[in-house]
């Protein structure tokens, strides 16, 4: 029986799961951060390592192929150099290495053919074609779009609040809740500025910009109470996450799975994608699953809907 290793790899953790060729996990490993752009290559490769040596534990299996899913630029080392890694603590395998919107794709569908939209931090959309990735739009970060992301929404939160607090915007119920999130930063012993705006900028401009996606979850509170800007936010916001995947996915019946933490069941992005594809949209899962799944496919098995749920069976009790 042949065995392989799927790997999901997050900005803060690293999660491996070790499975037979029908599917069945049989091992499950965790360690820290294993992004190499965020974490540092040296670090995150040896997050990769500890949680394959973790998942293998002690079955003995040596796996015949692992497969690495993780953001951004994935650089054409990393592959390799994972490879001597492995080696270096005793896991002669193969390394293949694929991005998260992969993982994330798989998690809920085996369909080999259909569209991921993940509007999260930031915000992207992909294609993916006998499951190879196809097509991406945007993903190309806060300067150039991530339309309809946290940190689109968020920026907007916040501007807001600071329009509304110097009397330059509409009242909003965004200000209290911005207000209550920054309550703790300083402000100046004596200006002519209103220490609330002291405080919001302070929390803004000593964080990264991205950070800004933070504030997003305000508007959603808001708009579910009728506030009037946070639900043209909202509307923004759902105007251009369809703008922006629907120039890649095509009316067709192909599944479209929705990933991150904006597009939770009952969000209003959530809710219009839906809309905009009745009966196709499916949440996305555990990236750990699609992961495993993955792997499945690299080394030429069997990875339909049936190893799917096989995968999230036996993965789910092996999670704690």
């Amino acid at each position: 029986m042949r065995h392989v290793i799927g790997i999901d790899a997050g900005g803060t953790a690293t999660r491996a799961v070790l499975l037979d060729e029908t599917g069945r996990c049989v091992g499950y490993g965790r360690a820290g951060a294993g992004n190499p752009t965020s974490a540092g290559a040296e670090l995150a490769i040896g997050n990769h390592v500890l949680a394959c040596e973790n998942a293998i534990g002690r079955t003995g299996v040596v796996p015949d192929l692992v497969m690495l899913t993780l953001a951004g630029g994935l650089g054409a080392d990393t592959g390799p150099i994972l490879t001597a890694a492995l080696a270096a603590a005793g896991i002669d395998t193969e390394v293949r290495v694929a991005g998260d919107v992969m993982s994330a794709y798989f998690s809920a569908t085996a369909n080999p053919t259909g569209y991921l939209v993940l509007s999260g931090t930031g915000a992207i959309s992909a294609r993916i074609v006998d499951g190879e990735l196809a097509g991406l739009a945007d993903g190309i970060g806060w300067l150039l779009g991530d339309e309809g992301s946290g940190f689109m929404i968020g920026h907007r939160v916040v501007r807001a609040a600071a329009a509304d607090i110097e009397g330059r915007g509409p009242s909003t119920a965004l200000t209290a809740l911005v207000l209550a999130v920054v309550d703790e930063e300083g402000t100046p012993d004596e200006d002519v500025r209103r220490p609330e705006i002291w405080k919001l900028m302070r929390r803004v401009y000593g964080r990264r910009p991205v950070e800004c996606a933070d504030f997003a979850p305000l508007a959603l509170r808001a708009a579910a109470d009728g506030d009037a800007v946070a639900l043209t936010i909202l509307d923004d916001a759902v105007t251009g996450l369809l703008a922006s995947c629907g120039s890649l996915i095509a009316d067709d019946e192909h599944p479209v799975v929705l990933a991150g933490g904006l597009l939770h069941d009952g969000s209003p992005l959530s809710d219009a994608l839906k809309a905009r594809y009745p009966g196709r949209c499916l949440r996305a899962h555990d990236g750990t699953a699609g992961a495993a799944l993955l792997a499945l496919r690299a080394l030429g098995v069997t990875a339909d809907a049936a190893s799917l749920t096989r995968i999230h069976e036996t993965l789910t009790p092996l999670l704690g």
